[in-house]
């Protein structure tokens, strides 16, 4: 249901540039502007769900990568053969993508 009332009043806030990325990230999840971000938050207490089936599905395909890669790499250790060091470096990628995709 869409306010119809108009929005006259208008607040700022300070953030760090941690807190602000963190809040971009969301919105980009949530695909909303920060605006709309902070009066669903302040309303409701959390954000309506959008229709993010392709994205969802786009990072599902990702994470299933990211999966069998994963799963190359513990073959490889778990056979007693020597680790190649693209495989820990491909490791180190894996956990800093999954980190600033996953919000950790």
């Amino acid at each position: 249901m869409k306010n119809t009332e108009n929005r006259s009043i208008k607040k700022s806030f300070r953030f760090t540039q941690s807190e602000w990325s963190l809040i971009e990230k969301k919105c980009v999840i949530a695909n909303i502007t920060p605006t709309q971000y902070f009066q669903q938050i302040a309303v409701y207490g959390k954000t309506a769900k959008r229709d993010c089936l392709k994205e969802k599905n786009i990072y599902m395909g990702q994470i299933a990568m990211i999966g069998n890669n994963i799963n190359q790499i513990a073959r490889k250790l778990n056979s007693e053969e020597k680790v190649d060091l693209w495989m820990l470096q491909l490791l180190l990628k894996i956990e800093k993508y999954l980190n600033e995709k996953l919000l950790l």
